[in-house]
């Protein structure tokens, strides 16, 4: 792993910082690396330098797009589990390719062997996430249901005026806040499957 550089005064302008864009002058301070195979990188000390700008791994689009789904919010989850799963059957397609080549010249070649069970788990993993994506997507459905009926009983608490009723609806709404707090975090708990991937 290429080592992390920090410069706390720089001798001159270094151009824009690779995370946010934003120029990085001299005087600043900046971070900066240089992995093999790859451009040097420049960075401002807060933003985060991500692997995908320092490795050449076939995997970086897969780790990126883990790293998508621990940072999204619940809205976005499922959509970001889906796209993390074409990613995923895309990288596996490349690790079979690369099998596929091996084996052909290489019949009994071990690397050939690890990329077979890297696509292989790719593609289970790609399963799963989408199997996450449509949990999230029923999860969030009920959320809206529960929060429609919580609007209508606030609705009816406003102008009913019957003690007897307005006790029952507090009851009902607790119980929907409730619910909707259990279906949130398994919601959000869905995101845990992202970072099951063993390669």
């Amino acid at each position: 792993m290429a080592r992390l550089n920090l410069v706390k005064k720089a001798r001159k302008d270094q151009g824009p910082c690779r995370v946010c864009g934003v120029a990085i002058k001299a005087g600043e301070s900046y971070k900066w690396t240089h992995p093999r195979y790859k451009a040097r990188v420049v960075a401002h000390p807060d933003c985060q330098i991500t692997i995908g700008m320092t490795s050449s791994s076939r995997m970086v689009p897969v780790w990126e797009a883990q790293t998508a789904i621990a940072n999204a919010g619940l809205e976005d989850l499922a959509g970001e589990l889906n796209q993390a799963a074409e990613t995923a059957r895309e990288v596996g397609e490349e690790y079979q390719e690369a099998c596929d080549n091996q084996r052909e010249y290489f019949p009994d070649a071990e690397r050939a062997q690890e990329n077979e069970e890297a696509a292989e788990a790719l593609q289970e993993w790609a399963d799963t996430l989408e199997e996450a994506a449509n949990e999230v997507e029923t999860l969030l459905g009920e959320i809206e249901e529960l929060k429609t009926e919580f609007d209508t009983l606030q609705a009816e608490l406003e102008t009913n005026g019957v003690e007897a009723r307005d006790v029952e609806i507090r009851e009902r709404q607790e119980e929907i806040e409730n619910e909707i707090q259990e279906k949130e975090s398994e919601a959000e708990g869905k995101s845990e499957v992202a970072m099951e991937l063993s390669i």
